[in-house]
């Protein structure tokens, strides 16, 4: 599913606001010591300093369910990247960079599964307790921070797509989301 598009299919976690998930947003980037645009090749060979371990799967062979690029496996703190995206990733693709930080969502939001796209006995889940709402929300949080786009005077999904590496479709999507929340 793309970031913002249609119904969603993670599963249910405690619920956690956008306010919430920019604050924990916020202390990993200071922690990480994040500066744009991120290297994205250098930040994945750092993973091991903070104890998470990279596994890069081959393409085809890789054990991942079909259309699935990336998953954060919680009990072994390993963050699993397709070979098609870990390359990609090496050379600042804007996908995989939202790709790698979504992921990484999963396991700073304490998310112990990411795989699992049913909701739990059929019922609905709430926007707010979905996993995969969550962790695009804390991409992009990440990613493309509101400080900076105030900071920086940036209007436009160009202007941010240009201003962070990211790609056009999610810096569209973030200005929107941020001019209904009345913060642009």
């Amino acid at each position: 599913m793309m970031f913002g598009q249609g119904p969603l299919k993670g599963f249910r976690v405690p619920p956690l606001g956008v306010a919430d998930i920019r604050r924990t947003a916020m202390r990993t980037r200071e922690a990480l010591g994040l500066t744009f645009p991120i290297d994205l090749g250098a930040f994945l060979e750092k993973l091991s300093t903070y104890l998470i371990t990279l596994d890069v799967l081959e393409d085809g062979a890789n054990g991942l369910p079909t259309g699935v690029e990336a998953c954060w496996i919680p009990e072994s703190l390993t963050l699993c990247l397709t070979e098609q995206v870990y390359e990609k990733a090496c050379r600042n693709d804007p996908r995989s960079l939202f790709t790698v930080f979504h992921e990484l969502g999963h396991a700073l939001l304490g998310h112990r599964r990411t795989l699992n796209r049913e909701p739990v006995g059929g019922a609905e889940i709430k926007t707010f307790e979905d996993s995969e709402w969550q962790a695009n929300q804390f991409a992009a949080e990440i990613l493309m921070p509101v400080d900076e786009i105030k900071y920086r005077g940036l209007r436009t999904g160009d202007d941010l797509a240009d201003a962070f590496g990211v790609s056009t479709e999610a810096a569209r999507i973030r200005v929107d989301r941020l001019k209904r929340r009345g913060e642009m």
